[in-house]
């Protein structure tokens, strides 16, 4: 499928690999896709404000509610998006088995296996329910040059804070920044009001903590498998 409308910004040489024929995605590597990783070795590593830092493995991950969702995967940098159907573990359920939280007004920092990329969530974003650790696309295991075994999807924000080769999450404070605004590459992770309407997108609320358990309609865009 030939995609139409691309964009690509100025600094796009500086990418290792850049694929818009691939499917189901384009393929989008800032640094060389790594070593590959069978999903029943992972073992995420976790830091909390204890600076404690401890393994995950999938053993433990496998435990999790399993849920499938169907949302759009946007690239404002490259003038992008598409939809397609991820299955994971919603990330406030990771955190809360790997006992991990932040202050409220905290970040979490989440880490790639390729040694370089690293991108931040606001804990109001990290514990919405449509955030993902991913590991299965369109009904298929993930692919490698997509994330595989586990990659960060996020789909109310820009493509670029859906890690891939998630390795680490660690716990913040204060606001680490992340390597595309460190690299001058994009200071703004927050979608524009065009690709929100566009896409049916909506910001997660602000203080997540306080809001009822219940999903919102909004957020009923996931579900238990």
């Amino acid at each position: 499928m030939r995609r139409e409308g691309i964009k690509p910004p100025k600094f796009a040489d500086k990418f290792a690999r850049i694929d818009f024929e691939s499917e189901p995605l384009p393929i989008l590597c800032m640094y060389p896709i790594p070593e590959p990783v069978a999903l029943e070795s992972l073992q995420i590593s976790v830091c909390g404000l204890d600076a404690e830092p401890r393994f995950i493995s999938w053993a433990g991950m496998e435990t999790l509610p399993r849920v499938r969702m169907r949302v759009p995967i946007i690239c404002q940098i490259f003038n992008w998006h598409e939809e397609v159907e991820w299955e994971g573990v919603r990330l406030s359920d990771f955190l809360d088995h790997a006992g991990l939280d932040t202050a409220a007004e905290g970040y979490f920092a989440i880490y790639s296996r390729d040694g370089h990329y690293f991108e931040t969530l606001s804990r109001d974003e990290a514990f919405d329910p449509r955030v993902l650790l991913a590991y299965g696309l369109n009904g298929a295991p993930l692919p490698e040059p997509h994330g595989a075994p586990v990659r960060l999807v996020v789909p109310f924000l820009q493509g670029f804070k859906s890690v891939k080769w998630v390795r680490a999450i660690r716990a913040f404070r204060l606001d680490p920044v992340g390597i595309k605004k460190l690299r001058g590459q994009s200071q703004e992770a927050q979608l524009s009001e065009a690709w929100r309407k566009k896409c049916g997108i909506e910001p997660p609320k602000k203080t997540i903590s306080d809001q009822p358990s219940a999903l919102s309609d909004q957020q009923k865009l996931t579900a238990d498998i």
